[in-house]
């Protein structure tokens, strides 16, 4: 049992042996049932039984692994951009926009960018660079003008910090004046307003 307490694969991969081979001795002592047999299938019947506890040990161990975090911080490797670079860190991965190409490069120097300020080209006059669903630049948006009552009214729930980073950043976002870009600018900006309000 303990071989699998870390892995979640091998942990369902070990329950569902157990559980084929309890119905495996299950389905043997019903076939050798009677009477010239009753002693095997009496056997059969307790193997079926400690196949079955061990069935239900496995799926215990499973139920108490706890499943991997997908990429809480948004970290993961994703698709390089038009030049071929993968995002460093979670600031250029959440960097893009409608007429921005090469989002994850730096255009000076035509390397891996560190910032979302370097990441990115426009190839439109239009273009509008942003992380996530927030302008990059010190764009004007309508979040400068609000009062601290409009803040005041957004729900920041008890247990917000085990909310995902991108339930967390949207929260962020509606009571910070700067783009919110990972899990740690999200935390700080809501503990920031949560001590604002007292």
């Amino acid at each position: 049992m303990d071989k699998h307490h870390d892995d979640p694969a091998l942990a369902e991969a070990i329950a569902r042996r157990d559980e084929s081979r309890a119905q495996i001795l299950r389905s043997k002592a019903n076939a050798a049932g009677g009477s010239s047999t009753d002693r095997l299938a009496n056997a059969f019947e307790k193997l079926a039984d400690q196949a079955e506890k061990a069935s239900r040990q496995s799926a215990t161990a499973l139920d108490l692994i706890e499943p991997a975090p997908l990429d809480p911080e948004g970290t993961e490797r994703q698709l390089a951009d038009s030049e071929g670079n993968f995002a460093s860190n979670a600031e250029v991965a959440a960097t893009g926009g409608i007429g921005i190409k090469a989002s994850n490069t730096a255009v000076t120097s035509g390397q891996p960018a560190q910032t979302a300020e370097q990441a990115g080209e426009a190839v439109t006059s239009d273009a509008q660079k942003i992380i996530g669903d927030q302008p990059v630049g010190g764009a004007a948006t309508s979040r400068t003008a609000e009062t601290d009552e409009t803040r005041a009214a957004v729900v920041i729930p008890e247990g917000w910090k085990d909310l995902s980073w991108q339930e967390r950043r949207s929260i962020a976002s509606k009571v910070s004046d700067t783009p919110i870009a990972n899990g740690e600018e999200a935390n700080t900006a809501i503990e920031a307003e949560l001590k604002r309000r007292g």
